[in-house]
């Protein structure tokens, strides 16, 4: 099974994911963005972004290391512990940190985030590889007091589903992978990189319909 884009992703998880009541998707820019989007649109429910972004390898930057959220939390993979003495890993962790904080500014105009209680908080990617990038939104949405945070996206593999469940109150990928190695875009026909102005275009849509969270 593979996806038109993540625009048809987001329409067949809203096909199948029951969504509680109170429910508020948090997008991880930038690709998670039109899979939310599609879902908000779908479902109407009032989206937000969560930004985060994973701690890329030198020489790799496909692969990650870890992920960081906005309050500079690095959440690093224990799988890379003797890779972290030989990596500036504070240098990488800092430069991330910048794009993170330039993405919130540029995406939300630096807003906080209000209280979710009484709310489910839905993390929403268009895939979750080693499950990092989904943990550092978690850390960060805790904080909120939701009454559930829940992960859902089109694909993962199975061993980052049973990893990301010892975290969120429930885990819901369309399409668990047992493939070696794993990669989100071998699911898409369609995985370009998506610029900073067409999230910005899809966060306007939403304003527009009263469904972006603010």
């Amino acid at each position: 099974m593979t996806f038109k884009d993540r625009f048809d992703a987001g329409v067949k998880l809203s096909e199948v994911f029951e969504f509680p009541e109170n429910s508020v998707i948090f997008a991880i820019p930038r690709g998670g963005v039109p899979v939310g989007y599609a879902i908000a649109k779908t479902k109407k429910i009032p989206m937000d972004l969560i930004v985060v972004r994973k701690l890329p390898i030198p020489g790799n930057p496909e692969a990650g290391f870890g992920a960081i959220n906005m309050d500079a939390r690095a959440i690093l993979n224990p799988a890379f512990d003797a890779l972290f003495s030989q990596i500036p890993v504070e240098e990488i962790a800092k430069d991330v940190l910048n794009e993170v904080l330039r993405r919130n500014d540029l995406y939300r105009n630096s807003r906080g985030y209000s209280s979710l209680k009484g709310k489910t908080a839905i993390v929403v990617d268009d895939g979750f590889a080693s499950g990092y990038s989904a943990i550092a939104a978690y850390e960060y949405l805790k904080k909120l007091h939701p009454d559930k945070i829940i992960a859902i996206a089109p694909v993962c593999p199975k061993e980052t589903k049973k990893m990301l469940e010892n975290y969120f109150d429930e885990v819901y990928c369309l399409i668990e992978s047992e493939n070696k190695p794993f990669a989100v875009a071998n699911f898409y026909d369609d995985f370009h990189d998506l610029s900073d102005d067409e999230v910005i275009d899809m966060l306007y849509d939403l304003r527009k319909e009263n469904l972006l969270h603010e």
